[in-house]
Formats: C-alpha cells, sequence, structure tokens
C-alpha cells in the first residue's frame, strides 16, 4: 500500500463533519487539530482498523498522533503495513 492510498483513506474520515478548507491542507494538519475529545481519537484508531487490518496498534500510532500532521502519520501507518523497519533517527 503507498502513502496516496493511506493518507486518502484517511482524510475520508473526516469528509462530511471537517471544513473544507481542512481537508484541502489535510496533510499539513496535526492530528491533534481534529479532535475534540479523546473518544474522538479512539474512534478514529478503530476506524483506522477497520479499514487496513489488525496490524494497526493503536499503542504504536496513538502517541504518534500528538505531535505528527496527517502526511507523518500516513507515511508511520504505509511503514507499518508494509512490515517496513522503522527509519533510525
Amino acid at each position: 500500500m503507498d502513502q496516496a492510498a493511506v493518507l486518502s483513506r484517511m482524510k475520508a474520515y473526516f469528509e462530511g463533519s471537517a471544513p473544507q478548507e481542512t481537508l484541502d491542507r489535510f496533510e499539513d494538519v496535526k492530528a491533534t487539530e481534529m479532535f475534540q475529545e479523546s473518544i474522538d481519537v479512539l474512534n478514529f484508531l478503530f476506524y483506522l482498523e477497520d479499514e487496513f487490518g489488525p496490524k494497526i496498534d493503536a499503542t504504536q500510532v496513538g502517541p504518534a498522533m500528538a505531535n505528527k500532521t496527517f502526511a507523518e502519520l500516513s507515511a508511520e501507518l504505509t511503514r507499518i503495513l508494509n512490515d517496513e523497519p522503522r527509519a533510525k533517527s
């Protein structure tokens, strides 16, 4: 799976509920800007699991949502889905 497909599915979750101007710059939006309550984060994680399968581990992805944009999160999810090793910092 490629990053564009992952990002597209992530964006689809917010279509109809987020303002169009936010969707237009979705890649650059920090995940924390899209969630009002912690339950919203959980619902999004469940959505990702439904879309991509059980490879999505909330303990891996959840903490990353605190400081990443959706482009960065989609790159991380693509890495996980493709079983690629984590990049060294």
